[in-house]
């Protein structure tokens, strides 16, 4: 078996057609899809409040950006109105519409491909998935359109997580009236990353901080009628010199955070964000790998959020084409998704490949990366496969596949070199030794 390590420096720094055999069923490789992590998404709205502290206790002090209380009382469906009074369509807080008997797919759009798209573009992303998440100023106008196109779709709207951008009115204010809740390195400098310099990194271990970026969270998704919002870079990929210009100080110790600490004070900042949200979804970015999730990042699945991205599932981004996972780091994939459903927790896998390859290549690696995730997939596991940097996700759908497997039959068997999951009407199966999955429809 080829041996493609994911333990190393690159995961840290890493924020970052199918065969199938029987029943003549046939699922091309999908066309490339859409890009990543770019600078962010717009700032969040400036006009809200800064309340440090607002956050103690378990009652909630929220403020829409018109300085009154803008957050509706959760149920399963909640009529939702913008900050101008208009209604905005119905919002999800249950569970999305996946079940046992669906492949379950997300997709990660807040790249550039969703400003491009049209109307059946759209429409198609409404109907593919059963998780969007992308950028208010792009999704806030098209809500209404994709629940109507899907009912059950859950639509969450992306957040920067613990990061400002440089030269936003909330960066200029904060820097202004409070510049201990940006993070500082050993010599008093605010940190930045390599590969984005404009986003600075915030102190997760302020309590006015994490009290201020709930009501920022909070006022956005009410304003646009979103289901819930996502924050992106929860993980410890801060704590390394090779992603950020510094390490951040625990301004409590006066010394540098560990893992422990900064996942520690990371749950907090989600539970903050949970509890402003008022029922609605939120999910974040950070369980990063299998074997990540092994190390420390398992502490995020303690957190009051609903769901949780594994940025490297099977793989690094650009890892050589022809590297596959260990024994050990496919093993340590699927105790994730086994752990993170004990935890009450959605998975989300985000597998991508943007490396230069053929089309065999690029086949052998989704149908590979279905696979594993069907031999580890509960009811709420979703995957998001992306075979290039730049197009558009969203068109994957497996539409001749989603309901013809029908429901597992229980988990996962190793036989040799060899895992097989059997389903209702067929079965899924992973041979170690070749990095070949088939799937089987009866």
């Amino acid at each position: 078996m080829k041996v493609g390590s994911m333990k190393s420096a690159a995961s840290i720094a890493a924020l970052i057609g199918l065969i199938v055999i029987a029943g003549a069923v046939s699922v091309g490789s999908a066309p490339p899809p859409a890009a990543q992590h770019a600078a962010g998404p717009p700032a969040l709205p400036a006009n809200v409040a800064l309340e440090a502290g607002a956050l103690g206790g378990t009652g909630v002090g929220l403020l829409s950006p018109t300085g009154e209380s803008g957050i509706v009382a959760s149920s399963n469906a909640t009529a939702v109105a913008s900050s101008n009074g208009t209604e905005v369509g119905v919002s999800n807080t249950a569970d999305p519409g996946s079940t046992s008997s669906t492949i379950g797919l997300w997709a990660a759009d807040w790249g550039g491909a969703a400003g491009q798209r049209s109307s059946a573009g759209w429409q198609a992303a409404a109907q593919n998935d059963s998780i969007l998440i992308g950028n208010a100023g792009v999704y806030a106008k098209w809500i209404p359109q994709l629940r109507s196109w899907n009912p059950k779709l859950m639509i969450l709207v992306y957040n920067l997580g613990p990061y400002l951008q440089s030269g936003s009115s909330d960066f200029n204010t904060i820097r202004q009236q409070d510049p201990s809740w940006f993070a500082h390195d050993a010599h008093g400098n605010l940190i930045t990353l390599h590969k984005f310099p404009g986003n600075y990194l915030m102190d997760v271990g302020n309590a006015g901080y994490r009290a201020w970026h709930a009501q920022q969270l909070a006022a956005t998704v009410a304003a646009d009628g979103f289901d819930g919002a996502m924050d992106d870079s929860m993980g410890t990929a801060a704590l390394s010199t090779g992603y950020s210009t510094g390490v951040p100080i625990d301004a409590a110790t006066g010394q540098a955070y560990t893992d422990a600490e900064y996942l520690a004070n990371s749950v907090l900042m989600l539970n903050a964000d949970k509890a402003a949200l008022n029922g609605k979804y939120l999910a974040f970015n950070g369980l990063i790998s299998g074997t990540e999730y092994e190390r420390d990042t398992e502490t995020l699945a303690t957190s009051n959020a609903n769901a949780g991205i594994s940025e490297l599932f099977l793989r690094q981004p650009t890892s050589p084409i022809n590297s596959f996972p260990s024994t050990s780091e496919l093993d340590a994939t699927l105790e994730m998704m086994s752990s993170m459903a004990a935890h009450g927790k959605a998975l989300l896998g985000w597998t991508k490949v943007w490396v230069n390859a053929s089309s065999a290549q690029l086949n052998k690696w989704e149908q590979y990366g279905l696979a594993a995730y069907l031999l580890g997939r509960g009811s709420a596991s979703y995957w998001d496969f992306m075979p290039s940097h730049s197009a558009d996700n969203t068109v994957i759908s497996y539409s001749n596949m989603r309901d013809q497997l029908g429901t597992p039959l229980g988990n996962y068997t190793t036989n040799g070199s060899t895992l097989t999951r059997k389903f209702q009407d067929g079965s899924v199966s992973l041979n170690t030794s070749t990095d070949t999955g088939t799937i089987t429809v009866t």
